[in-house]
């Protein structure tokens, strides 16, 4: 007859031998638990993106996060998450994040994809924005260009970028942006206040590259010793040599050039000058340029557009024209104008408060934005600036208007304070407005 009460139970050593003799069924139980949390631990995902190689190491953290579409490899990104080389932040139409890499902030806006790379990011659409913290370069490739942010005469870098399927556009906002398209061999130097757009494709033009350089001119007349700087490169010029936007002319002791711009107007650069041609799109008749030191005579095609411009800045102001021939001398000190013809307009930065002076008068504006002016220029005076920026045709070799052939159209478009203006420019020989060649 079948008890009621249990049997009485044995000692757990017995049970153990006769479950698995020779063989400890505890030690058994706890293999297979670590093995499964190993196991488990191994394919575990973070909530905010996959585990990177461990040999990618931490590139960058995510400082701050809006709205809550921030996605990393598909998983929802969370504040202060570790991102890793080759992981893709995506964010919606609501969110926006900052990713520190290590001093350095990149802000990105809603509807950015990117991916982060070992000296960087890869920006794959959307807008960023660099900020630097350090002496470091930071770089960041899109589609068909790469831009290297760097700082710049003691000013962080910093820089904006936004791509949208074929074109992109590039400003900087503090130091320098050194912009490189694909297929292009040297790379394209942007200021603070520069904008750059890019396109994708350019046709046939630039060689079938997929982009170039805004041309500004090319050197027509030149007594040697005068350098051009392009981005970080220095080349000795030469007749016909091109000079695009943001090139740095230097001139030495006895070098002199003169640069026919694409719209017709002629600069002529004196000895121990520095020349920036920041901007000259002859179509939109936008013309910016940077005279930090030394001699400079221009003569300027009349502008007609609405909203044209040709501006000259110095270290006390800023000369404006609208079709003239003049000369200027810049120290860090004082700015004089002498005007042969025409009528300019010189606004010091000390003040704002602007002279005009027309033709055969002369003024000089200083630093503290003091102006002794406009007086009668004495015809020494007058011959004296014409000599000092001649460059004489018997001494120099001369590009001649047969030589000259159209520009290509170009895909890179450069303006300061941001306004993009034009990117097709072609070279055209225009009367200009002094008959008293420079």
């Amino acid at each position: 007859m079948e008890t009621l009460f249990p049997r009485p139970v044995r000692g757990s050593a017995a049970v153990l031998r006769e479950v698995a003799p020779g063989r400890s069924i505890l030690h058994s139980c706890l293999a297979l638990v670590v093995l499964l949390l190993l196991t488990l631990a191994a394919r575990e995902e973070p909530a905010y993106g996959a585990t990177p190689p461990p040999a990618s190491g931490p590139r960058a953290s995510a400082a701050w996060i809006t709205g809550a579409n921030a996605q990393l490899n598909g998983a929802r990104l969370i504040p202060g998450a570790t991102l890793f080389r080759g992981e893709i932040l995506t964010l919606g139409e609501a969110s926006s994040a900052a990713l520190q890499f290590g001093n350095d902030l990149v802000l990105a806006a809603p509807g950015t994809e990117l991916v982060v790379e070992s000296e960087g990011i890869k920006l794959r659409s959307g807008r960023v924005q660099v900020r630097l913290a350090g002496g470091d370069s930071f770089a960041v490739s899109g589609p068909f260009f790469g831009v290297h942010v760097a700082p710049s005469g003691g000013n962080s870098g910093s820089a904006e970028i936004l791509v949208g399927g074929r074109q992109a556009q590039v400003s900087a906002v503090a130091g320098v942006a050194d912009v490189m398209t694909d297929g292009s061999d040297r790379p394209y130097r942007l200021r603070a206040g520069d904008v750059a757009t890019l396109d994708a494709g350019s046709g046939d033009a630039g060689g079938g590259q997929a982009g170039s350089v805004s041309s500004a001119g090319q050197v027509s007349r030149l007594l040697p010793d005068v350098q051009i700087g392009r981005a970080s490169q220095q080349t000795t010029a030469s007749i016909a040599a091109p000079v695009y936007w943001n090139d740095d002319l230097h001139s030495g002791p006895v070098g002199r050039a003169r640069v026919s711009l694409n719209d017709g107007s002629l600069l002529n650069l004196g000895s121990n000058s520095e020349l920036l041609v920041v901007q000259h799109d002859a179509q939109a008749q936008q013309t910016s340029l940077d005279l930090a030191v030394g001699r400079m005579r221009a003569a300027v095609v009349k502008l007609s557009r609405p909203g044209a411009k040709f501006e000259i800045r110095t270290s006390t102001g800023v000369a404006g024209v609208i079709g003239t021939d003049f000369y200027l001398l810049a120290t860090p000190d004082f700015t004089e104008i002498i005007v042969f013809e025409g009528v300019v307009r010189f606004t010091p930065f000390a003040t704002g408060q602007a002279v005009n002076v027309s033709a055969g008068m002369k003024a000089q504006i200083s630093r503290d934005g003091s102006i002794v002016g406009p007086l009668l220029a004495l015809f020494g005076e007058i011959q004296e600036a014409k000599n000092s920026t001649d460059v004489p045709e018997t001494l120099v070799q001369r590009v001649q208007p047969s030589g000259q052939k159209p520009l290509a159209p170009v895909i890179i478009s450069v303006a300061t304070g941001g306004a993009v203006i034009g990117i097709g420019l072609a070279l055209s020989r225009r009367e200009h407005v002094s008959r008293d060649s420079p």
